[in-house]
């Protein structure tokens, strides 16, 4: 059973040119639509590239991936947009490879590597 309590945190890192987006705990249907909401925000502010860092992600449900999936879609509609998924965990990884979403986003190991790849 999904525990309410536990929820997310999340903070916002500008940096330059683009946000780091820090998630810690679990992104369910509780915390899911809170986030989204943040980061849309962002996106709506002028804010084109993101880094989502999911290191201390624990958990992520269907509504934590549906999120992702249609902030990345949103992106897509602004040009010069892009988001990049970073720091998935071995279980996190198997949810996107087993749902074969991992096609659908750039996910790359570190925040260096997807720092490196927003200043290309």
């Amino acid at each position: 059973m999904i525990d309410r309590n536990k929820g997310l945190k999340y903070s916002f890192e500008q940096r330059d040119g683009y946000v780091v987006v820090h998630l810690v705990g679990d992104l369910n249907m509780f915390s899911a639509p809170e986030l989204r909401t943040q980061l849309v925000a962002k996106l709506d502010s002028g804010v084109l590239k993101f880094i989502i860092n999911l290191t201390e992600l624990t958990f992520v449900d269907s509504s934590g991936i549906g999120i992702l999936v249609s902030f990345v879609s949103l992106t897509k509609k602004k040009t010069d947009s892009k988001v990049i998924l970073c720091g998935l965990n071995q279980q996190i990884r198997n949810i996107f490879e087993v749902t074969r979403l991992i096609s659908v986003f750039n996910v790359l190991d570190t925040i260096e590597d997807a720092s490196a790849q927003l200043k290309h």
